[in-house]
């Protein structure tokens, strides 16, 4: 436990506690007006739910920073089948509420397996990038058509799979529907084609499928598609207590709060906006700290965001570089994104931000990610040689079966051990 400890990076420990106690202030102080409606000696749900989720996610962490990175490596492919058979499952015999089904749960207690997704597809990604074979510049022509298929196509299309495997789990999430979450999957995995070494044709048709991809997923859902062309005209009389409404009493919470905000526990935004824990809790942020305070929440987590991206060109293997950048990649985009949406720069899309906002499942993949992060900074035991041994064939048999047998020299010792 001592040389696990010793490894921890302290700075990354230090910056998700902080956004982590950050976030249990902010859920008491966001959920606390709904619970006075209630019941007037009551916690928060949301609160005590995230208590009880932080106690899983620090257990989680130790355990996760207690596995050498190896492992993770090796078993990549086997946490994503994982991954995308427990995405099949909730749809199948998955909880329903608000007209999604995104849990498996009993009463209460409920996890959400669209939020592991994002460590999953960074590790899958990972692992699949890390002993990736560049592909030769030159080909030479085949044949016959049979030796084009098996030499050069059919490579092709191996390469191809973990783009489809990313796409399928970010289809399988929007279906829930989730599309927040799959975007952020989706946005995760293509920003780990960089420095997977991928190509720059690869790179455009990647891009281009994902424009594809989120097309039709708005078009599919005709409220998706109202919400965005009502967006620009969100302060007009028919949308700003109809499509828009979220969005407008978030903006007009945060502008209110000015600079220094009008005090904790005083914002009228949590008080009518519905997500005001998860998706919005940064009005809540922006209205009663205001300026400065929405500032130190992002400088917590852009400090955390810098700290990943700095240690991935530090880290001691090629696994352990992608999963820095792939966790840095996955906390920043979200974190933008949210915020984005809390100002109205973009429509309601239902993303969180990351350690503020409650969410069982968010808080426990996130700590997941911190331990395997702190696993992938542990450097490899390196395994030493056999010394030579010259002149003796019983202890070199010895030596090769595990034995200790002190080395002898050559009869032939110039100096040096032969």
């Amino acid at each position: 436990m001592i040389r696990i400890i010793r490894t921890y990076d302290p700075w990354i420990l230090s910056f998700a506690l902080a956004a982590t106690f950050l976030g249990l202030i902010f859920i008491f102080d966001a959920g606390y007006a709904r619970a006075l409606k209630t019941d007037h000696n009551s916690l928060p749900p949301e609160f005590k739910s995230q208590l009880l989720f932080l106690v899983a996610a620090a257990i989680t962490t130790i355990l996760t920073s207690a596995i050498r990175v190896e492992f993770f490596r090796k078993w990549s492919k086997l946490v994503w089948l994982v991954n995308i058979g427990a995405l099949v499952a909730v749809m199948i015999f998955g909880q329903r509420l608000n007209s999604a089904t995104r849990w498996f749960g009993i009463g209460q207690f409920t996890i959400q397996p669209g939020e592991f997704a994002k460590l999953a597809v960074v590790i899958y990604l990972a692992g699949y990038f890390a002993h990736r074979k560049a592909w030769p510049d030159k080909i030479k022509p085949q044949p016959t058509w049979v030796l084009t298929v098996d030499n050069i196509w059919i490579p092709k299309l191996k390469r191809i799979m973990p783009a489809v495997w990313v796409l399928c789990a970010a289809v399988l999430v929007e279906v829930e529907p989730d599309l927040g979450t799959a975007a952020v999957i989706a946005v995760t995995g293509f920003a780990m084609f960089l420095p997977g070494g991928v190509s720059r044709k690869s790179l455009v048709a990647a891009v281009l499928i994902a424009i594809l991809g989120a097309g039709l997923a708005t078009i599919k859902e005709p409220y998706r598609v109202q919400r965005f062309l009502d967006h620009p005209n969100r302060w007009t009389t028919r949308n700003i207590d109809d499509t828009e409404y979220q969005t407008v009493q978030a903006e007009l919470a945060i502008a209110s709060g000015g600079a220094k905000g009008v005090g904790l526990g005083i914002g009228r935004g949590k008080q009518v906006l519905p997500a005001t824990t998860t998706d919005f809790i940064m009005a809540t942020v922006g209205e009663e700290t205001g300026l400065w305070g929405s500032l130190g929440v992002l400088l917590v987590l852009g400090g955390l965001v810098f700290r990943l991206f700095y240690l991935a060109k530090r880290a001691p293997t090629q696994f352990g570089m992608l999963v820095l950048y792939g966790v840095g990649m996955w906390i920043g985009v979200q974190t933008c994104v949210n915020m984005m949406m809390a100002n109205a720069f973009l429509p309601a899309i239902g993303i969180p931000i990351p350690f503020i906002s409650s969410g069982g499942s968010s808080l426990v993949a996130l700590w997941m990610a911190i331990g395997v992060c702190q696993a992938a900074l542990r450097p490899e035991p390196v395994k030493e040689p056999a010394p030579v041994v010259a002149g003796n064939q019983e202890l070199k048999d010895n030596w090769a079966r595990g034995g200790r047998s002190v080395p002898v020299l050559s009869t032939n010792y110039r100096g040096r051990l032969l």
